[in-house]
């Protein structure tokens, strides 16, 4: 019978229980400079340890932004710690996307722009030798340093022919889609019962939140044609109905995959938002949706599984709001234009 880690799931909700409220993005909206935003959250419970030796007068924004995405990476190493997670299946799902990240790093850059752009503190994490993807010289060192992976395969396809350009979009693509159908498999083997659906839900939301956004962008700036637009998107089945997404897929104009969204469980979110610029409302309804329903699963579910999935999208959303937070008062943007960029899960 798989294991629930019921203690790790009720330290996760511990640690969620120390999130930013709709107050607090009010009042982090209000301030004026980055300084002011370090200084505040050096007084909250999730960001005090993790800022606490910044002197806010001098820190850079960027160097803010790095600290706090490496603060959920953090965590979630700290709950694989609890229980001998790390050695359960399905656990190392948030370390895929990383892998991907160094791996387009390594085949844009070249070595000697990766050795720049490479984060060192992954490499005791990652399913490759960082070291030696460093020193990789081609495309065909690239795929060595990977043959023990699961991404051998998908790198072999795109990169296996020297006289070929790369498809950056497909590679992503196929990368991304190899890891959710990974989680998936890991899932069904650590999971069981309602446990397992919540999962799937989650997962299957992630989907249609990739291929619908794709979609909408694809149409909205490029008005690709069906049988492009079709091959871009993730194989993989999420929580619309095929015949659904197959009419969205099919729609004419942007005209018409705005009538037909209207229509499903994310088109109508979009008429509870506040106003947004046109071309985020897709964006933020999708984020919106799968972020309530990740606040759902982690307050129902007491599998540790389910629950650091969930953590680790509200945990996501809650860095990216913090960001934009940053990045407005860095420009000076109205206050009403940062808030209505804001993803917020729970009432106000």
């Amino acid at each position: 019978m798989p294991k629930n880690y019921r203690a790790t799931a009720a330290s996760i909700r511990t640690a969620y229980g120390h999130r930013l409220r709709p107050a607090d993005y009010r009042a982090l909206t209000a301030l004026h400079s980055v300084p002011e935003v370090v200084a505040y959250l050096k007084e909250t419970p999730a960001y005090s340890e993790v800022l606490s030796g910044l002197e806010p007068s001098f820190t850079h924004r960027g160097y803010v932004e790095m600290l706090l995405r490496r603060q959920l990476f953090t965590q979630c190493i700290h709950f694989c710690g609890m229980e001998q997670l790390r050695k359960a299946p399905f656990f190392r799902f948030f370390l895929y996307e990383y892998e991907i990240r160094e791996l387009f790093r390594a085949i844009r850059l070249g070595p000697q722009g990766y050795i720049s752009a490479m984060d060192t503190w992954l490499a005791p994490y990652l399913v490759f030798s960082q070291e030696q993807l460093a020193r990789a010289e081609t495309h065909e060192d690239i795929i060595n340093v990977c043959a023990h992976t699961m991404y051998a395969p998908i790198l072999r396809k795109y990169l296996g022919d020297p006289a070929e350009p790369v498809n950056y979009t497909e590679l992503e693509i196929a990368l991304r889609a190899c890891c959710l159908s990974q989680i998936l498999k890991e899932a069904e083997s650590s999971l069981k019962g309602s446990d397992l659906d919540a999962l799937r839900e989650l997962i299957g939301e992630q989907v249609d939140l990739i291929n619908l956004i794709n979609a909408y962008r694809l149409k909205s700036v490029f008005h690709t044609d069906r049988d492009t637009l079709r091959s871009m998107m993730l194989p993989i089945p999420g929580k619309l109905p095929r015949r659904m997404l197959e009419q969205l897929y099919d729609a004419p104009d942007l005209a018409a995959f705005d009538s037909l969204l209207s229509g499903t469980r994310y088109g109508r979110l979009m008429d509870d938002l506040p106003d947004t610029p046109d071309s985020m409302r897709v964006e933020l309804a999708f984020t919106t949706l799968r972020g309530r329903t990740a606040r759902a699963k982690l307050h129902f579910s007491g599998h540790a599984a389910v629950s650091m999935y969930a953590y680790h999208i509200l945990s996501r959303i809650e860095i990216d709001n913090l960001i934009t937070i940053i990045e407005g008062i860095r420009y000076k943007k109205p206050v009403s234009d940062i808030q209505s960029l804001l993803v917020i899960t729970e009432p106000l």
